[in-house]
């Protein structure tokens, strides 16, 4: 397997220092909040099916929105990627905000508290800035290169479960595996772990962060899926990387692990 990227720290003078992150994580805060009351008003009886079979409500539309005109006033060198706006087929500048703004629609519009609001940020190619925050839950992760990772303000470390016979592993959306035409992977985290809850979205690599989980297994997603979670699992002392052992958030399929179990994983899942 490959070995782990060699991670860089990330200078937040780039973005303006600790203030203006302090800022912009009251903006997510502040967003989140909007979808909450936007749910209270109905929106998610009035969801839309996209052309790739997802569902889309007036929050997710909303939250880029508003996210998109906030990163253009006090980032405006920097480009900005959206699941839901205009999407740019190549890395545009040296840096990048890549913006889920309801991750788990599918959660958000049947009422369960597990959705998030993500938001990362690319340099040159490689994630540096993740935030995650589940309105519902009341939960905000932040980290960034070299500053460790926060959940609601404490400190994340990831377990220490190092056995993948004793290993509890998250997976997404099965129509995921199948859809990605790697049903097989399943029956390898089956057989070789100790037990598997499927946990799709944020929510899988949020039971990483805190310990609960050892490894999140995700098929089918895209780099607004990943560029936050990738950037908290690293800086709470994890591994993140695709299905080849690569560190990447653009090949389509994601493992993130507690570090010690990771390469383990990647034998069963590399044949999948």
């Amino acid at each position: 397997m490959n070995s782990p990227a060699k991670l860089s720290s990330f200078d937040l003078d780039r973005i303006g220092g600790l203030k203006a992150l302090h800022a912009l994580v009251s903006e997510i805060l502040a967003a989140g909040d909007e979808a909450k009351v936007l749910f209270a008003q109905g929106v998610a009886e009035r969801a839309e099916i996209k052309p790739d079979r997802s569902p889309v409500t007036e929050a997710d539309r909303r939250v880029e929105a508003r996210l998109r005109a906030y990163c253009a006033h006090h980032f405006p060198s920097i480009a900005f990627l959206g699941e839901e706006g205009e999407k740019e087929s190549a890395i545009m500048g040296k840096m990048r905000f890549v913006v889920d703004p309801i991750d788990g629609t599918r959660a958000f519009i049947r009422g369960i508290p597990t959705w998030s609001v993500l938001l990362g940020l690319e340099v040159e190619g490689e994630p540096m800035l993740g935030i995650a925050y589940l309105p519902a839950m009341e939960e905000i992760f932040v980290a960034y290169r070299g500053g460790g990772a926060l959940g609601n303000g404490r400190p994340l470390r990831v377990s220490s479960v190092d056995d993948l016979a004793q290993a509890l592993v998250c997976h997404g959306a099965l129509q995921q595996f199948y859809g990605a035409g790697c049903a097989s992977a399943l029956a390898s985290i089956e057989a070789s772990t100790f037990t598997q809850r499927g946990f799709s979205d944020f929510d899988g690599y949020r039971h990483v962060l805190l310990g609960r989980a050892d490894a999140m297994v995700d098929p089918g997603v895209q780099p607004w899926d990943l560029c936050a979670p990738s950037v908290l699992i690293e800086e709470a002392g994890g591994r993140f990387s695709d299905w080849q052992g690569k560190a990447s958030i653009h090949s389509g399929k994601a493992l993130a692990s507690n570090g010690r179990v990771h390469d383990a994983l990647l034998q069963g899942l590399s044949q999948a």
